[in-house]
Order: C-alpha cells, then sequence, then structure tokens
C-alpha cells in the first residue's frame, strides 16, 4: 500500500511540475478581477481525482496608469515530499507596453524569463535562464511583432466573461522558450458541473485550445517525438521532460476550459479545467466572492 502511494505520487508530480510551470509561464492562472476593484487577492487549489497537489495565490491590482497580475504557486500535500517546485509570475502593463516576468525553482535550479512586449514591435527578452534551454527563441517576423505574452491573452479571456467577443481568434503566443498558437471559442450555455455548488448560477464558459501542431521550441529541429499514443511509454519510462510534452506542450491539441459564475455580481472566474492525455486536472477558486 505504501509502495502504490509512493509511486502514485512520483507520477503525480511528473504531471504537475510541468502544469505548475505553465500555470506560472504560460500565464493559464493568472487570473484577474475584470476592471473591479484596485486590489484583488485570492486562492485556488489543483486537485486530480480528489487528491489536493497544489495551491496558488492571485494578486491582481491596478492604478491609474498601471496593471498588475501576480501568481505564486507551489505544490501542496504529499506530492511535495517528492516534487518541491515554487514559481511566481508577473505581468506589469502600462498603456501599450507589457512586461512579462517568470521565475522559478526546478529541482534547485533558478529559473527566470523577462519579456517586453510593445505594440506592432518584436518582443525583447531581457533575461532568460531555463533548466533545459541555453538560450531563447529568438523572435522574428513574421509572427514576432503579432505575439502575444501568455498572460495579456488570459487576461483577454478573463475580460470575456463580460465581453463575450473577446472569446473568440487565434492567436500567436510567445512565452521566450516556444511559440505556438491558441483557439478561443465561447460556450454560453455550458454543461452542468457536479464540481459546482448549485446555487451558484453559471455565466459563461471560455475555451483556449492550444494548437500543438503550432508548437515550436527553441533549438528544435525534429518534429516532437511525443505523440498522445506514447502515453503510457512515457509513465513508464517516468521521464519528466515527456510528461511535459505529453501535457501541456505535446503534438496534440491541449484544451483548458474557463468557467465563471454570476453569484458575486460580476462574472469571475470560479473554475478551470485542464484536459490532459492523463486525466482532468480541475482548479477550483476556495472562496469565489472573496477579496
Amino acid at each position: 500500500m505504501v509502495m502504490g502511494l509512493k509511486g502514485f505520487l512520483h507520477r503525480s508530480g511528473s504531471v504537475l511540475k510541468p502544469i505548475a510551470r505553465a500555470l506560472c509561464g504560460a500565464g493559464l492562472m493568472f487570473i484577474a478581477v475584470a476592471a473591479a476593484a484596485a486590489e484583488h487577492t485570492w486562492h485556488m487549489d489543483l486537485r486530480w481525482n480528489f487528491l489536493k497537489l497544489g495551491q496558488v495565490t492571485f494578486v491582481a491590482s491596478t492604478t491609474d496608469d498601471e496593471e498588475r497580475f501576480e501568481i505564486i504557486g507551489r505544490t501542496a500535500g504529499p506530492l511535495r515530499w517528492v516534487k518541491n517546485y515554487d514559481g511566481r509570475g508577473l505581468l506589469e502593463r502600462k498603456g501599450e507596453r507589457e512586461i512579462y516576468t517568470l521565475q522559478g525553482t526546478d529541482g534547485g535550479v533558478n529559473e527566470i524569463r523577462r519579456i517586453v512586449f510593445e505594440h506592432g514591435e518584436l518582443p525583447r527578452v531581457l533575461e532568460f535562464k531555463d533548466s533545459a534551454a541555453e538560450r531563447y527563441l529568438e523572435p522574428a517576423e513574421p509572427w514576432g511583432s503579432q505575439a502575444w505574452s501568455p498572460m495579456a491573452l488570459v487576461d483577454r479571456v478573463l475580460k470575456s466573461a463580460e465581453y463575450p467577443k473577446l472569446c473568440a481568434g487565434q492567436f500567436t503566443v510567445f512565452d521566450g522558450k516556444r511559440r505556438y498558437e491558441v483557439l478561443l471559442s465561447a460556450t454560453t450555455t455550458p454543461e452542468a458541473s457536479s464540481s459546482v455548488d448549485a446555487n451558484m448560477q453559471r455565466l459563461a464558459q471560455c475555451t483556449a485550445i492550444l494548437l500543438g501542431a503550432s508548437l515550436y521550441e527553441v533549438g528544435q529541429s525534429l518534429p516532437n517525438a511525443v505523440q498522445d499514443g506514447d502515453r503510457r511509454l512515457a509513465l513508464e519510462m517516468g521521464s519528466s521532460k515527456k510528461m511535459r510534452q505529453v501535457w501541456l506542450f505535446g503534438r496534440g491539441d491541449r484544451r483548458i476550459d474557463f468557467t465563471f459564475m454570476s453569484e458575486c455580481g460580476d462574472g469571475l472566474l470560479s473554475e478551470m479545467k485542464f484536459h490532459s492525455a492523463l486525466g482532468v486536472i480541475v482548479g477550483g477558486v476556495s472562496a469565489p466572492c472573496s477579496s
């Protein structure tokens, strides 16, 4: 029984570490209250098959001329015994200029990415240190000047709760290490979710699909060898690198559902579902109406 739990935790860790990095790096959990309070802080738990694997704290703040979105994430519970990962992401926006920063510790190795995005110009990489890549992907035309920072795209998703037309279109995303295409589409009458309190009225859902065929990483010379059908092999090998490819940045498409609720008067994000080859990872806000 003990060995079985240990094996499960190691497999879960192989899955959660890339997810945690994706949450900060890809910005997929950078949650902002849609133009509401000047500062808003709340928490979300990550669960896989009802086991708590991680937790994150979100802070969104605005001033007269600047917006800031921040997330601090870490593994939690028994999983932290075998996979100790901490990450911090930050988006600073002033006018048409954005600074995207990712900082984290992966296996004792410090990582950082700091990129400036300005409308109509190629992104400028100010700092880059990654545990698996020696250099960053050089931004280039024609895609570079149209690229979005990961968190800017999520900001668009979150604002779609109030303006549904924002949840539509195809976008190029650049995170320093890779570029890829994301397709947004809205659902106004999603199916009921058993994980959401029946008293909380479902407002809308925005679905983001990362198009796996569009993924290009720095130093990539051959197509990504890990396919969805290789999941079993990746599990048997216990490779965290392969698990990253299988889950979010593989050749197959990856889907994330953002669900909004109207109980608190405005459309606030209450749940996220990450659809992976290993099952659904659910992120739920612990207190949707807290501030």
